[in-house]
């Protein structure tokens, strides 16, 4: 999957997300790589495991969520921003380890 951008990766994690949360209340139609997943598009914890699982799928990947949920900035655990969520599934899709 080497042919993949950082950028189809976004695009494709956003639909997937955008489906999980409800985009007209938060009056975006993109979601800004800043954005707090959990604080600020208000996906719940089910939620995440849905979406980590579409990921999997999408990508035919395993997501090292355990190890990227225990880097969550400031320990504040499920304090990840969206840039942050692609690129963590974007160095899964070159091989690399996932750091935070």
């Amino acid at each position: 999957m080497s042919e993949l951008s950082l950028q189809d990766v976004y695009q494709t994690v956003e639909k997937i997300i955008m489906q999980y949360c409800d985009v007209t209340d938060l009056g975006i139609d993109r979601i800004d790589g800043e954005l707090s997943l959990t604080q600020e598009l208000g996906i719940d914890s089910v939620d995440f495991l849905d979406i980590v699982f579409e990921i999997e799928d999408t990508y035919k990947i395993q997501f090292p969520l355990e190890a990227w949920s225990a880097s969550a900035p400031n320990g504040e655990k499920n304090n990840h921003k969206m840039k942050d969520f692609v690129a963590a599934i974007y160095q899964v899709l070159q091989g690399a380890p996932v750091s935070a």
